[in-house]
């Protein structure tokens, strides 16, 4: 049981909760705030923090990129040394060991994060470390996709029980969250790259270790599964070939979304036929949500008034502070807009 601190801002098993979340999802040392816990830990209280964080059957089974766990068990040395605080033996022999592994990752630079959601829930994601992996950057979570998740959850009542089309769903963080907690009739998940897509499908398996695998013969759907509360589908999906890809037998959907998934002008025609094909399915009646990262304020501009001249309408939503999920909220901004266009539009 940890001791309160006068130093300590907060409760320290709520102070400790906290850093564990941040740890598994893999916020950047720097901007973990750990709220005085450091300031006076013996060592029962070092081995609960090691316990719950690179010693975590669950980072055991499925780890964290090699060199961030290292990262953190060196702050955490750092800061004790600083306090003149006396380390648990294990602290160092988990450090040592951790370094002893390194050049000993997978060589593609893929490692796991954790994602803590209400109700006691996690999403366990594969995704690579890299910038540019195998030529795509959609093998990572973006910051856009955490926004989506945290408008999402202020936002339930429009995404309950609807059938939900994502498009560039990248490894799954905003598509798994919304499977897990918005119980939609129906969500596809799609992207187009190879070897996205086959991380897709694995981390939809890995988040649904329960659910019932549904056939189907459409080859461009890679797994179809009954969670019991859901049907959870992955797609490899080429938005300039939308119209043959029989999307249509699988799904009418009532919202289409995507994050991070305007940034480069060679995109824009291809992503406007598919957003133009699912409205035409839907007689206009979906709604589209987009999250996006404004990198180039003009590049975003551009695209969407490439949706006005299209008849569409857009109107700019309030992005909710982290709370669920944490990103650096200060380093890029991120808009929401939900997209519609009148039902009597031909």
């Amino acid at each position: 049981m940890f001791q309160k601190c006068k130093n300590k801002t907060m409760r320290p098993e709520d102070a400790l909760a906290l850093v564990r979340k941040n740890f598994l999802c893999g916020t950047p040392i720097n901007q973990i705030d750990w709220h005085g816990l450091l300031d006076d830990i013996n060592w029962d209280e070092q081995e609960e923090l090691l316990n719950q964080t690179v010693n975590n059957t669950l980072v055991v089974q499925y780890p964290l990129k090699l060199g961030y766990q290292v990262a953190f068990l060196k702050h955490i040395i750092h800061h004790l040394n600083k306090m003149n605080i006396e380390q648990h033996d294990q602290l160092y022999e988990r450090y040592c060991g951790l370094l002893s592994q390194s050049g000993m990752e997978d060589q593609a630079g893929f490692s796991y994060k954790h994602y803590e959601l209400p109700g006691n829930d996690v999403i366990t994601l594969k995704e690579s470390s890299a910038f540019i992996s195998e030529g795509t950057t959609g093998l990572c979570s973006w910051q856009a996709s955490k926004a989506l998740c945290e408008f999402i959850t202020n936002n339930l009542e429009d995404f309950h029980g609807k059938n939900i089309l994502e498009l560039g769903s990248g490894v799954g963080l905003t598509g798994i969250f919304m499977a897990k907690h918005c119980e939609p009739s129906m969500i596809v998940l799609s992207d187009y790259h190879s070897s996205v897509v086959g991380t897709l499908k694995q981390n939809v398996e890995l988040n649904f270790p329960k659910g019932a695998k549904v056939e189907t013969d459409n080859p461009l759907v890679k797994c179809l599964v009954d969670n019991g509360d859901s049907i959870v589908a992955v797609m490899d999906l080429d938005w300039s070939y939308i119209n043959a890809s029989n999307i249509n037998q699988l799904i009418e959907p009532d919202v289409l979304v995507g994050a991070d998934i305007v940034y480069d002008h060679a995109l824009f025609q291809p992503l406007l036929i598919a957003i133009n094909y699912v409205f035409a399915l839907t007689n206009n009646k979906c709604k589209f949500v987009l999250s996006c990262t404004e990198r180039n304020q003009d590049t975003l501009n551009d695209f969407l008034e490439m949706l006005v001249t299209a008849k569409f309408r857009i109107n700019e939503e309030a992005v909710c502070s982290p709370k669920h999920f944490q990103w650096d909220a200060t380093a890029s901004r991120i808009r929401i807009f939900s997209i519609t266009r009148d039902w009597s539009f031909q």
